[in-house]
């Protein structure tokens, strides 16, 4: 069963006098369930739509609430046809993503744009008359070269050491990354079309919830950015403990491709190459299940020498996380 353009009932933004959905129409969540058995009837009556947008609608109330809370303020900085795409199996968390962001980002009081185009990245956040952060959003699947395991369900055991599973996590995410910065660069290459111009800034916003399982997004992100391995302590002579811990550094990550290792770079924000990226956002969970009050399971990583730098006074909430060149010393704190 779909959802008629009845179904999806039309509303009046009292401030703006647009129209726009209701991103959860009630003529479907007055059927909420309230058990498995009944949501597995739910599944069967709308096997077209997304499994989460349904398990979303009818069974976890806090994150429906969430979305209809946000959906009036943040709906104009989306895709028009955001809803149909945010109820695909196939799309729906990519769109949950950009939901996200979009809550996020409204909420702490940064200037986004309305979303007029449809050629071009996904947010723009105005810094200046002449100067703007355009925001490029992607969410990691698991992969099918050198993927990623799925979720163990029940007990969860470490089959590989975490060095093996970090690895091909890092791996997912350094793609999502090159996905994005190549689109940016399409998108500079026709300037006119996007709107996007050499002077502005570029940061890809990732979620990881889909590869992250129970590992630390923190150490998990710093890996696939910056290089950073495990903790190390080291026999320091005249000391009777051991000292650190030491990151260990990780210069590469392995790949495995047709029967091969192959080595990617583990320090993708201080390639001369990547230095149109000023920034990389991280976020490894789900929106639809976030326990986090708005933006404080996000993660920003800073280039190391950016074409175009992001201003320090933009973002100032969550964590930053940068890298000093000349010492090796990544920083992590608390941005204000």
């Amino acid at each position: 069963m779909n959802l008629t353009e009845e179904q999806q009932k039309i509303i009046i933004n009292k401030d703006t006098e647009k129209t726009y959905q209701e991103i959860f129409p009630q003529s479907m969540i007055s059927g909420s369930v309230r058990s498995q058995e009944e949501l597995d009837t739910a599944f069967l009556k709308y096997p077209n739509l997304s499994r989460t947008y349904v398990r979303t609608a009818l069974y976890w109330k806090d994150a429906r609430k969430w979305y209809e809370d946000n959906w009036p303020r943040i709906y104009k900085y989306l895709d028009k046809d955001f809803i149909e795409r945010f109820q695909m199996e196939g799309e729906h968390h990519a769109r949950a993503w950009e939901f996200h962001i979009a809550a996020v980002f409204s909420e702490k009081g940064l200037q986004l744009k309305e979303k007029t185009w449809n050629y071009g990245p996904d947010f723009c956040i105005n810094i200046s008359d002449d100067r703007r952060i355009w925001v490029e959003a992607i969410a990691c699947d698991l992969g099918t070269a050198d993927p990623v395991e799925p979720e163990p369900i029940g007990n969860y055991s470490l089959v590989l050491g975490i060095e093996e599973t970090n690895r091909t996590r890092a791996l997912r995410i350094t793609s999502a990354i090159k996905t994005k910065l190549d689109q940016f660069n399409e998108y500079l290459e026709n300037s006119k079309k996007s709107g996007v111009t050499n002077k502005d800034c570029l940061m890809i916003a990732v979620n990881g919830s889909a590869i992250q399982h129970l590992s630390d997004p923190n150490i998990l992100f710093k890996r696939a950015v910056f290089g950073q391995g495990l903790d190390e302590y080291i026999k320091v002579p005249g000391k009777e403990k051991l000292q650190g811990p030491f990151y260990k550094p990780t210069l590469t990550i392995a790949r495995k491709k047709e029967n091969k290792d192959d080595s990617i770079p583990a320090i993708f924000m201080e390639m001369s190459e990547l230095l149109k990226i000023s920034a990389v956002l991280y976020c490894g969970h789900n929106a639809s299940l976030n326990r986090y009050e708005a933006g404080d399971d996000f993660l920003f990583a800073y280039h190391v020498n950016p074409e175009n730098p992001i201003p320090e006074s933009v973002f100032k909430f969550d964590r930053s996380i940068r890298k000093d060149p000349q010492t090796g010393i990544i920083t992590d704190q608390g941005q204000k």
